[in-house]
């Protein structure tokens, strides 16, 4: 029975066993406990057996002594029950052990040998003789410490100190006394809880030894009837003492249990009040959380309406402006229609002089020679004065008719002027796309009220996508589950954030749902990287310019996340959707905002089927950072390479390269002639699947200069305008702010692309956008490779 996993505990008066057993839960942390008990006999009728084996008999019948006996054992049950109901609340499988005894050192002892006990704990409490300033154990510890099996482990406890340590081989080890004054102090106290027991037993002596002399006395010749009076009053008074005795003990042992239901109570009210404390703090920590955020709203809806002030005010300055510009296009219109009118009268007046004068010198013609000469002389001066008058006349119209041709250019001029303007409100409320709230009418209209028809896939969380027309426009929404946002204004939140990302390369937000928690997307009738991957619905297998085109692509839309400081979070070849000319457009990074990553808690935690597109690191250490991203583009890459599945991809590829670095066999064939520099791209893409994060190379620095190094013909796939007879180019080839053809085109963080130089000279005065008048998130420039390729392609076909 004895086993090595169970620690027996000897228990006997209910408080110091009570302490030894808490010092065996809090230091020997058991998984079971035995209690063991010595249980004595009534001390009244064993010392009455002692002087006369009848005597018991004569003063008690069997069935007294039977009742006395009843009432010891249950007593002696219900303190053991309380041990083994304490062992239970504290989580420990208790069992208990007793045997019945006179001598109780002797009992321990004897139950050590029957059941082979390896562990053992007992109380050890000084008795009332010890020398001042020695540690002394009680009669009954030194003995079962000099008595009990050498295989038996014994820790002897006083008051929850451990006092004496016996070891398997016999070897005993004394822990450190404390002072002497402390000593004092710690056997006053044991004085005073055991005060009680000794005087009972010195009250049991001193009647035993009255008995015994009235017994003796009536052997020496007393007389019979003497000896059963007083035998009979010692009996009444045995019985009184008796009574008063188990009267006694029945209350201790009572207000000891009370005591004990009391001090479980406190410990209990006291571990609630600790619960209610936490609880309290964890939620005044969230109102102070949710305090901080109404600030921050505070702030930006300060910001907000300061902004829109100065919008509103822009706008009416425009308004007067375009007004008086209007104005002054009128009355010029006016003034020049009053000008031609008067120019036309001009034009008349100078015809009917030039008639005048071609009439005058017809009828001088035909005068007659017989005119005096003196008479010619004058006749012909009247016609030169004539000429000279009306030369004079045809300059002073040639005058007036310059400065209505001048007046009439200033009014073209200004006309130009204000169409320019009007063209460029337009085209700048075109590109700045208003984003559109859709009812739910709308939606369930467009949908035919959700039906199955129209479903085309469903995504984490709860969503579901559709797609359908939405005024005359071919979209897709995205349904949220219900479980994708706290509020209406989180979901709102959102929308605000996925506004404001814009770039060549992500899936445009047309609008939203607020009442249905959905969003509405532009379609991109090319399908996902991964249809084509997997050749789903017969799609041919993409061409390896098709492949390094949407890795330059995919890599330059990270650098622009990355730049914000925002992560993607769930990069997969399912998010990666393909326009008509194969052009990437990254989806689903609606939960990009930066470090608050939100994603589904399978690919949190290891499972059957973990993600295999999650970074092994964040999943370790459930640290968000920029390399988040860098593992899946690193196994999307290879994918690409080899057109495989994920399974052991990169250590295939791995095993290639140190395999003389010929990578035929891994490479898909179907893609292909590959050029030779893809071996130095494979070798970046295993170091973007390392495990360690600080081994992951540099998207701009590492990446992006090999993937420019592998752009034979990408340029006519990325960006393949259409030929037009005038041989003007493409309006995307073209600087918003310089309107010319771009040879350095950078994307800023308004989503635009504009000329590097252009741009840094407008951020040397501005921190707004050129296109949008807002304020920039940041500063930063990504290169636009894709787009320079195909300018340069462009420029060489002209």
């Amino acid at each position: 029975m004895g086993s090595e996993d169970t620690i027996y505990v000897a228990v006997g008066g209910v408080e110091e066993s009570e302490l030894t057993l808490l010092w065996v839960l809090h230091n020997l942390k058991p998984r079971k406990v035995c209690i063991l008990h010595v249980h004595q006999p009534s001390k009244m009728i064993s010392s009455m057996y002692g002087v006369d084996g009848n005597l018991a008999e004569i003063i008690f019948d069997q069935q007294q002594i039977r009742g006395l006996e009843e009432v010891g054992k249950e007593m002696m049950n219900r303190i053991l029950d309380e041990y083994l109901l304490f062992c239970s609340q504290a989580g420990v499988s208790a069992i208990r052990l007793h045997i019945q005894m006179d001598d109780v050192a002797k009992g321990i002892v004897e139950l050590i040998r029957r059941h082979n006990i390896k562990k053992l704990v007992m109380g050890a409490a000084a008795d009332e003789h010890f020398s001042e300033g020695t540690w002394l154990m009680s009669e009954k510890a030194q003995y079962v410490n000099e008595n009990a099996p050498f295989s038996c482990q014994i820790w002897f406890i006083c008051r929850e100190h451990l006092v004496h340590t016996r070891f398997e081989t016999g070897q005993s080890s004394n822990a450190p006394s404390p002072s002497g004054s402390s000593y004092l102090t710690s056997s006053t106290e044991a004085a005073g809880i055991f005060g009680s027991t000794v005087s009972e037993e010195r009250e049991e002596s001193e009647c035993e030894i009255e008995l015994y002399d009235v017994l003796h006395s009536g052997e020496e010749g007393s007389s019979n009837d003497q000896l059963f009076d007083r035998l009979e009053q010692a009996l009444k008074e045995a019985e009184s003492s008796n009574q008063k005795a188990f009267e006694e003990s029945d209350r201790r042992v009572k207000a000891e249990m009370n005591a004990t239901r009391a001090m479980r109570q406190a410990k209990m009210l006291e571990r609630l009040y600790n619960e209610c404390k936490r609880e309290n703090e964890t939620a005044l920590a969230k109102q102070n959380e949710s305090l901080e955020n109404i600030k921050r709203l505070r702030e930006e809806l300060s910001v907000s309406r300061e902004q829109n002030s100065i919008l509103e005010s822009q706008v009416a300055n425009s308004e007067r402006r375009m007004k008086q510009l209007e104005d002054e296009l009128s009355s010029a219109l006016e003034q020049l229609q009053v000008s031609l009118k008067e120019r036309d009268e001009l034009q008349i007046e100078l015809e009917n002089s030039h008639k005048v004068i071609e009439e005058l010198l017809r009828k001088q013609a035909e005068e007659t020679s017989s005119t005096h000469m003196d008479q010619f002389n004058l006749d012909q001066l009247s016609v030169s004065e004539i000429h000279d008058a009306t030369l004079d006349q045809l300059e002073i119209c040639q005058k007036e008719k310059d400065e209505l041709q001048v007046e009439l250019e200033n009014t073209r001029r200004i006309n130009k002027e204000l169409l320019r303007k009007q063209s460029e409100d337009t085209s700048n409320s075109h590109l700045q796309q208003p984003f559109i709230e859709f009812s739910l009418s709308e939606i369930e209209e467009a949908t035919e009220d959700f039906d199955q028809l129209y479903k085309i896939a469903e995504g984490a969380r709860g969503s579901v996508y559709y797609k359908c027309v939405l005024r005359h426009t071919e979209v897709i929404i995205k349904v949220l589950g219900r479980n994708s946002f706290q509020d209406s204004n989180e979901f709102l939140r959102e929308v605000d954030d996925l506004i404001k990302l814009r770039h060549p390369n992500l899936v445009n937000l047309i609008g939203a749902c607020p009442e249905k928690t959905a969003l509405v997307y532009e379609y991109v009738p090319n399908g996902s990287l991964e249809d084509h991957l997997n050749s789903r619905n017969d799609m041919p297998p993409l061409s390896w310019q098709s492949r390094m085109h949407i890795a330059t692509q995919l890599c330059s839309t990270l650098m622009f996340l990355h730049a914000g400081k925002l992560v993607h979070g769930n990069l997969k070849p399912g998010n990666i959707l393909l326009d008509d000319n194969f052009g990437c457009k990254l989806s689903d990074f609606g939960s990009c905002r930066a470090f608050s990553l939100v994603e589904n808690s399978s690919n949190m935690t290891e499972s059957s089927n973990p993600n295999p597109y999650l970074d092994p690191d964040f999943r370790n250490s459930r640290r968000v950072s920029h390399s988040l991203d860098l593992y899946p583009f690193g196994i999307i890459v290879l994918q690409l390479l080899s057109g495989r599945s994920t399974q052991g991809i990169a250590e295939s590829a791995q095993s290639e390269l140190l395999n003389g670095g010929n990578l035929s066999s891994f490479l898909d064939s179907s893609a292909g002639n590959w050029p030779h520099q893809v071996a130095q791209l494979t070798h970046l893409a295993i170091r973007c699947c390392d495990i360690n994060r600080s081994r992951r190379p540099d998207l701009a620095s590492d990446v992006l200069k090999v993937l420019e190094t592998i752009k034979p013909s990408v340029a006519s796939i990325a960006y393949a305008p259409e030929s037009n007879e005038d041989g003007e180019p493409p309006s995307y080839f073209l600087c918003p702010i310089l309107q010319a053809v771009m040879s350095d085109p950078h994307v800023a963080a308004d989503g635009y692309t504009y000329e590097a130089t252009a741009l840094q000279d407008w951020l040397a005065d501005h921190d707004t956008s050129p296109m949008t008048n807002l304020r920039l998130p940041n500063l930063n420039l990504i290169p636009n490779f894709p787009l320079r390729s195909a300018i340069q392609q462009w420029q060489e076909n002209r």
